[in-house]
């Protein structure tokens, strides 16, 4: 027995629910409570705290709230199949134990404790031991979405687990424009970064994704990461896919690889020093500015 399709105005109430109950999320007292020590912790002039840290070490509570802001970004964004959402009464992205190993950068107001920006480093769901050519190696979801086997990239005796995968960098859709608007991506790139240098550090380690030549992919070439875009066709998206809306853009995106080729620690060195000044401006082009008078 099938479902039968969400009339319109079920769609518009499920829309108005969701956007309603996540038009603010706020994770109080984050800083405080947070187990152990973060991989990446700042604090911007704009009062902006940044902290990068695994899902384990976040109250699960805060773990079940960013999983409704990132729903909630992606529906505002058109990204989100309504008719599934709805017909599975979603209120937040499904998500798994994997979570809990999942590297999460979180860009909080410091005062309020709204959550302004998110960025996630998620790692290998293969067995513990498994190598990209191993049969038992679960695909990462660049592998699934595109005409792509990363053990042919990356070689088939690469560890799974010296793999990760770069995923939903946003910025807080309703953020209005500021100095803190301009910087929240980029605090995002720069505490996602941070577990990208250490993932990275393992010797034929690599940070897979995708992204828009001209936006995501450019800045990460300007954040000192080892580009290389791959130019291989996406597979047929399954209308069912619950972001199957994703893949109807004029722009298409590319599979990336990120490697480390030298340039990384010491580029990011220079974003801290551009992001702590408190100086207005395009961030962007500053970082363009150094890494062409270092080429």
């Amino acid at each position: 027995m099938t479902t039968a399709p969400a009339s319109p105005a079920e769609l518009t109430g499920y829309r108005v629910r969701l956007l309603h109950a996540t038009r603010a999320i706020v994770l109080p007292d984050l800083e405080s409570s947070v187990e152990g020590e973060p991989l990446f912790r700042a604090v911007s002039p704009e009062g902006l705290l940044t902290l990068t840290v695994r899902g384990a070490q976040l109250p699960a509570a805060y773990l079940a709230d960013v999983y409704r802001f990132r729903l909630a970004q992606y529906l505002q964004r058109g990204w989100v199949n309504e008719e599934a959402a709805a017909a599975r009464g979603l209120d937040a992205e499904p998500y798994d134990v994997s979570a809990l190993t999942d590297q999460h950068t979180l860009v909080v107001e410091a005062e309020t404790g709204r959550l302004r920006g998110y960025g996630t480093l998620a790692g290998t769901r293969s067995p513990a031991g498994t190598r990209l050519g191993d049969p038992a190696h679960r695909p990462f979801v660049v592998e699934r979405d595109y005409e792509l086997r990363l053990a042919d990239q990356l070689g088939a005796a690469t560890p799974a687990a010296h793999v990760w995968e770069g995923k939903r960098l946003v910025r807080d859709y309703a953020m209005e424009r500021s100095q803190a608007g301009v910087t929240v991506p980029w605090w995002v790139y720069r505490g996602w970064a941070e577990g990208c240098v250490q993932a990275l550090a393992e010797e034929g380690a690599a940070v897979v994704g995708d992204g828009k030549p001209g936006v995501a992919i450019h800045q990460l070439g300007l954040l000192g990461f080892a580009a290389r875009m791959l130019d291989v066709p996406a597979r047929p998206s399954d209308p069912e896919d619950l972001f199957a809306p994703m893949w109807d853009q004029q722009q298409r995106s590319y599979p990336f690889v990120l490697t480390d080729g030298g340039a990384l620690r010491p580029t990011l060195a220079h974003l801290d020093a551009i992001l702590v000044s408190g100086e207005p401006g395009s961030v962007g082009a500053r970082l363009t500015a150094y890494r062409e008078a270092r080429s």
